[in-house]
């Protein structure tokens, strides 16, 4: 059975990972890794003007609930930082969203270093903040009611992102295939919660896509709902946030899908006239996760990576690991199987 299950990890590309993972587990509570490994990237030279990279990466989640995130540092090269002179509604993914509950409590928690903006309402009506990595990447937490497993921190994994298009309409119809199908706000106008951005005092087009049901494969339960935000700018050019620069550089390098069935969901994006940038073709080896990886691209060139999970880590210390190729479609690890990724832990 052909299936998106949903946002499973955001790539985000860093300059220094020895700096950055530690701060994405005080700040984010993304302590619970599946791979960190040195290699190649050769799957990813159509993205890096055809030349083989290597790069670090890290797949980093929290068992509060919500998606992964997929760190990455080049090895090969030095990454190029982001443009200073970047506005709300350039081109491409420009904040990740983290669940959070307890807002005004986790605000005060922030270290301000990080904070780039006061404690707002977005337009339906969920509390949210706006915070800064050293690298200049941008991460919204917002108020959300979703939480998978009770925890410490009143922070959670991704719940989704924001994403700057240049056709709202073409946009909303890409991603609406992709199973953000249900409108949740549509609207235009300044809005008080984009303050923090540079250029946010500007009025854009707004809208917020989520996802009608539940995320389903093994990691669904953890998922939950997701959501994309689509931004648009009128009043000037809007440019892309990774012009003259590469996959790697400093950012957010692609939105990672969840996908079960690979060969068949090429077939019906080709009757989309959708096609497959590169494919692995097969499965990839990770570290001691393995997956079949292949990449398309939303109207405006942003990179979507979709993923079917073939083995993953639950306690690579104790050479614990699980198999979830050809399971059932639809069919959630149990509650009592995920627990034990805690095990796994990784404290600052």
């Amino acid at each position: 059975m052909v299936k998106i299950h949903g946002i499973q990890h955001i790539g985000v590309a860093v300059s220094d990972m020895n700096r950055t993972l530690p701060l994405y587990r005080k700040w984010f509570g993304m302590n619970i890794p599946f791979f960190d490994s040195v290699q190649a990237a050769p799957l990813m030279q159509v993205f890096t003007r055809n030349e083989v990279i290597a790069k670090r990466a890290s797949m980093v989640m929290n068992l509060r609930g919500g998606s992964a995130m997929e760190v990455i540092e080049p090895t090969s090269f030095k990454p190029t930082a982001l443009p200073s002179d970047f506005q709300l509604g350039d081109i491409g993914i420009f904040a990740i969203h983290m669940r959070m509950s307890e807002p005004a409590q986790t605000f005060q928690k922030f270290d301000p270093l990080g904070l780039r903006s006061d404690l707002q309402a977005d337009p339906m009506g969920n509390k949210r903040f706006l915070i800064q990595d050293p690298d200049r990447n941008y991460f919204v937490a917002i108020e959300d009611e979703q939480i998978y497993l009770e925890t410490k921190q009143t922070i959670g994994g991704v719940g989704g992102i924001s994403i700057g298009v240049a056709d709202i309409g073409a946009s909303k119809a890409f991603y609406a295939g992709l199973g953000f199908d249900q409108v949740l706000y549509e609207g235009s106008g300044v809005f008080s919660d984009f303050q923090g951005f540079p250029g946010g005092d500007q009025p854009v087009q707004r809208m917020i896509l989520g996802t009608k049901e539940m995320a389903e494969g093994p990691f669904g339960a953890v998922i939950g709902f997701s959501k994309v935000e689509l931004i648009a700018v009128s009043n000037r050019k809007a440019q892309k946030i990774f012009r003259g620069r590469i996959w790697g550089d400093t950012g957010f390098v692609h939105l990672g899908l969840d996908v079960q069935d690979m060969s068949s969901l090429q077939q019906q994006l080709l009757h989309r006239h959708i096609e497959f940038e590169c494919d692995s073709l097969s499965a990839l080896d990770m570290g001691k996760t393995s997956v079949h990886c292949a990449y398309i691209t939303d109207p405006d060139g942003v990179l979507i990576e979709l993923i079917e999970v073939y083995k993953i880590p639950l306690i690579e210390k104790w050479g614990v690991f699980l198999n979830v190729h050809g399971k059932k479609a639809g069919k959630n690890l149990p509650k009592w199987l995920i627990r034990l990724l805690r095990f796994s832990a990784i404290k600052n």
